[in-house]
Order: C-alpha cells, then sequence, then structure tokens
C-alpha cells in the first residue's frame, strides 16, 4: 500500500513541513532541497522542484512543472533531501505514491 495516491495528468504539488524530533518546524532558510520521483527499478520518471516557502518555518513544496498524463500506471518513490551550507545531508524516509488514472477526462 502506498503513502499517498496521485492521479496521473492532474497537477503534481505537495506542500510538506520538516519538524525537529520535538515537533518544532525547522529552519529551512539555509538549505537546499531536493527530491526525485522514480519507479522501483530506480528509473527517473520526474525530477521534483523543490523550493522553501518564505515566512513559513519548516515548509516546502514538492512540484513537477510538466505533463504527468504520461507517468506510469504503479507505485512510485521518492525521499527529499536536505543539504546545509556546510555539505552536511539529512534524508528523509522513502515516501510512495501510487499513480492511478483519472475517472474525469
Amino acid at each position: 500500500m502506498a503513502d499517498f495516491t496521485f492521479k496521473r495528468g492532474t497537477t503534481f504539488l505537495i506542500t510538506c513541513i520538516v519538524q525537529d524530533r520535538t515537533g518544532v518546524p525547522v529552519d529551512l532558510g539555509r538549505v537546499r532541497v531536493a527530491a526525485d520521483l522514480r519507479d522501483a527499478q530506480n528509473t527517473l520518471i520526474a525530477p521534483l522542484e523543490a523550493s522553501v516557502v518564505p515566512d513559513q518555518p519548516g515548509t516546502y513544496t514538492l512540484a513537477y512543472p510538466g505533463d504527468t498524463s504520461g507517468w506510469p500506471l504503479t507505485v512510485l518513490r521518492t525521499d527529499v533531501q536536505f543539504t546545509d551550507l556546510d555539505g552536511t545531508i539529512m534524508q528523509t524516509q522513502t515516501i510512495t505514491i501510487a499513480v492511478v488514472d483519472r475517472v474525469t477526462q
């Protein structure tokens, strides 16, 4: 079972919040955020655009500005990489996304 379901052919945009272990939002002002969407064979499906949301501590978006209608109907996976100015890299847990067809065309 996937963590999320996404309808192929719709806009891919997710807003996320990263918190420390006590639940406090992490300051992302000096952090680079990156993410890729891949299938089970590790084939790149979409490079995601990761952007920190100004004035909202810990908040970032993951987006794909292109057409998602060609994405495979399968479970895709991503994780989010945070790199600080010192070069320290942190990675989230892997997130799975089931891509399904739209009903309304």
